[in-house]
């Protein structure tokens, strides 16, 4: 005997109403998926003006002080530089070393 609980399929979904709550929902992925790429592409933007940001470690100073006394010690991430490249700004690197990889290849028969 079968109940209706084990049923493969749910009663609403046999409406016809289920094609325009996809399509809202496709509209809604479309926007969500705009407003990524904008936010990426601004974050990208600000990467390429500001490529450095503060070291996490040290927060920017460089350096630590001792416990004891007045002694500093430099930051062993940053090298005492206090400043840390950002992700994207080794995104764009990667882009742009792959970029001209590939076109300044003498493989393409260019030069001679």
């Amino acid at each position: 005997m079968l109940s209706s609980a084990a049923t493969p399929y749910l009663p609403a979904a046999t409406h016809g109403s289920d094609l325009a709550a996809t399509v809202h929902t496709a509209g809604q992925v479309a926007t969500v998926a705009l407003i990524l790429t904008v936010c990426i592409a601004l974050y990208l933007l600000t990467c390429l003006v500001w490529p450095f940001g503060k070291c996490r470690r040290c927060k920017g100073a460089g350096k630590f002080k001792s416990p004891f006394g007045n002694a500093y010690r430099h930051c062993g991430k940053c090298d005492g530089s206090g400043l840390r490249v950002r992700i994207g700004r080794k995104v764009i690197s990667y882009y742009r070393r792959t970029h001209n990889a590939a076109t300044n290849s003498t493989s393409k028969g260019r030069g001679k």
